[in-house]
């Protein structure tokens, strides 16, 4: 029996190899009409059984799919919209999220209106196709005729038309996707008839949406999310409280959190006017990178300011007073921003409130708002109107200035989330703008003191905020779009092309910061194609980012062993002396290397 057995598995693993292999990736074409006129070509790609490839948007691990497409005879480049991946763990560093073809999936190429009746497109496909334990890049050619579909199918009636509609509004605008979005009804057309699982808490009118906003204001208060937010309210009644002996304490208390009271009200009676006014919703304004990281910014400050770095100017939350400091001034600000911070949170009642409230005209808005306002501010007004209950905090010690760096520890934990909060792509510029936002904390603390004449002082104060309000808006800034010159390295295109075109090869890399420097400045897509028309040469990129042997031996052949690299390799029997650029190189040097490879040029 055992050596039936053993027979049986050796006959099994001699024909395991001549079973049929599932293909990684299959391409089909598809072409419809567009209910205002024009076609778009679906490039379909299909993963095989047990095969999933990284969809297009950068992502934290992986290759994300990419596809060249050109209409032919013309040779014109065509856009290419992609629909969203499906987020998942990446398959080999689990602690990373990606998104991820893993059926069947349209690319849209959208024709131009202008196209002629009989039309070729050709596409090159380059992505990255991932079992459970392995990936391999892959480079796709494919090629589609107008003949091959005579008579186009209705796009609108295809299954996929709400991803090429939702894509097709999303993307820069052209004469055909303007006509597409103006034929597909968005789909916040939908209606339906909601029920409540809690109908004794849905508002129906002021009178009962009053008393439920005044309570979940108040609870707003309590919600683990204020916690850090609460911090800075006990640190400002802390410094109220520990202030001289000699004062009329209950005045100067009951005077504080009457202004942080005013703040809180302040606070919600703007959010009534932008929130009714533009109709948002709830918590939406943090949906805005630009108030995200101005907020992050602030609480960075404010963190740094606590550790002594320095002394903000209006919300200063050290304990004991200052000169110049208009206490009343300082509660103010300070009320205005915990409740800033505390509106990404929600709590009990506060839904059914807001769900009926900001339907509302504004002034009813207003009203219920300041409702939950005052249900926020409440606890202060009782401090306000009954300053000595404030017998039952700490006297002012040594434990204090402890409390203080405690709070300075939560807020920079705030700090961290806001981060979090932003898209993936403005994570490194909102980094870079908080370090420039800590440079300017250190000068106006360490650069200026009250020796210096007044115009000395706040213009080193004044070229402070301007560094760090410079610094976010840079980080705000919306890179410029890439003209698509650079196509990803491709050792068969590299081999097939090499001798018979002029190239130029970049080397790069995700954790080589020169490298990205020259992305943006002399490698920038703009200033290479100038280049490319004038000489003529295929771009291609070669990523290092994570081990690839067949680059690494075309980078080391080059005789380099780090990056960055540029290698431009003339037609002809030249090829096979490529100019070479190492390290930090200008315009005017690339310049001078591609007149040296390829000639004058045009």
């Amino acid at each position: 029996m055992h050596g039936f057995l053993t027979v049986l598995a050796l006959l099994l693993a001699l024909a395991s190899p001549l079973r049929a292999q599932p293909t990684p990736v299959s391409t089909s074409w598809e072409l419809a009409s567009l209910p205002g006129g024009g076609l778009v070509a679906v490039l379909w790609l299909t993963p095989g059984q047990g095969y999933k490839t990284y969809g297009n948007e950068p992502s934290e691990a992986g290759m994300p799919t990419r596809v060249q497409a050109t209409l032919t005879p013309r040779g014109t480049p065509l856009p290419v919209l992609y629909p969203p991946g499906k987020a998942t763990l990446d398959l080999f560093e689990k602690d990373k999220t990606v998104a991820v073809y893993d059926g069947p999936t349209p690319i849209f190429v959208p024709l131009p209106a202008d196209a002629p009746p009989e039309f070729g497109l050709e596409a090159k496909v380059s992505l990255l196709a991932c079992t459970d334990t392995s990936c391999w890049p892959m480079s796709i050619e494919t090629t589609f005729s107008s003949k091959e579909a005579p008579s186009p199918a209705p796009a609108d009636k295809q299954p996929w038309w709400g991803r090429f509609a939702d894509l097709a509004r999303q993307s820069p605008s052209t004469p055909v996707l303007e006509s597409v979005a103006k034929a597909a009804p968005a789909a916040t057309d939908w209606t339906f008839s909601p029920r409540s699982a809690s109908p004794r808490l849905e508002v129906n009118g002021l009178l009962k949406a009053l008393p439920l906003a005044f309570l979940a204001g108040f609870i707003l208060n309590l919600m683990p999310c204020v916690l850090p937010v609460a911090c800075l309210k006990l640190s400002s009644l802390l410094a109220a409280c520990s202030l001289d002996q000699g004062c009329d304490r209950h005045a100067k208390i009951r005077s504080h959190n009457v202004f942080f009271a005013l703040g809180i009200l302040a606070y919600f009676c703007v959010m009534a006017v932008v929130l009714g006014a533009a109709e948002m919703a709830w918590g939406q304004l943090f949906q805005q990178p630009g108030l995200i990281l101005g907020a992050a910014a602030v609480l960075f400050s404010m963190g740094l300011s606590l550790f002594g770095v320095f002394h903000l100017p209006v919300v200063d939350l050290k304990i004991g007073a200052r000169p110049g400091h208009s206490p009343k001034t300082q509660a103010l600000a300070t009320g205005f921003l915990a409740t800033l911070l505390a509106t990404p949170c929600s709590g009990p009642f506060l839904g059914g409130v807001l769900a009926w409230t900001l339907l509302q005209p504004v002034a009813v808005v207003m009203t219920v708002f300041v409702g939950i306002g005052v249900g926020m501010a409440s606890p202060y007004l009782v401090l306000a109107a009954r300053p000595e209950l404030t017998r039952f905090v700490p006297r002012p010690g040594a434990w204090m200035n402890h409390l203080e760096k405690l709070a300075g520890f939560l807020i920079m934990a705030t700090c961290l989330y806001f981060l979090t909060i932003l898209p993936q792509a403005l994570l490194l510029p909102a980094l870079a703008a908080l370090l420039a936002t800590a440079f300017a904390c250190h000068a106006w603390g360490a650069w200026t003191n009250l020796s210096q004449g007044p115009f000395t002082r706040w213009a080193i104060r004044t070229a402070a905020m301007a560094l760090a309000v410079g610094a976010c808006f840079w980080a705000l800034t919306p890179p410029a779009p890439e003209t698509a010159v650079w196509r990803p390295f491709d050792k068969a295109a590299f081999n097939q092309a090499l001798g018979k075109e002029n190239l130029l090869l970049d080397f790069t890399a995700d954790w080589c910061p020169t490298c990205k420097a020259l992305e943006k400045t002399v490698l920038a897509g703009d200033a290479v194609a100038k280049l490319q028309k004038r000489h003529g040469f295929i771009a291609m990129r070669v990523d290092l980012t994570r081990e690839d042997p067949e680059a690494m031996a075309l980078l080391r052949a080059l005789g380099s062993a780090s990056i960055p690299v540029a290698a431009a390799f003339p037609k002809g029997e030249e090829a096979k002396k490529p100019v070479v650029l190492r390290d930090l190189f200008t315009s005017g040097q690339l310049g001078e290397a591609l007149k040296e490879a390829f000639g004058e040029g045009k």
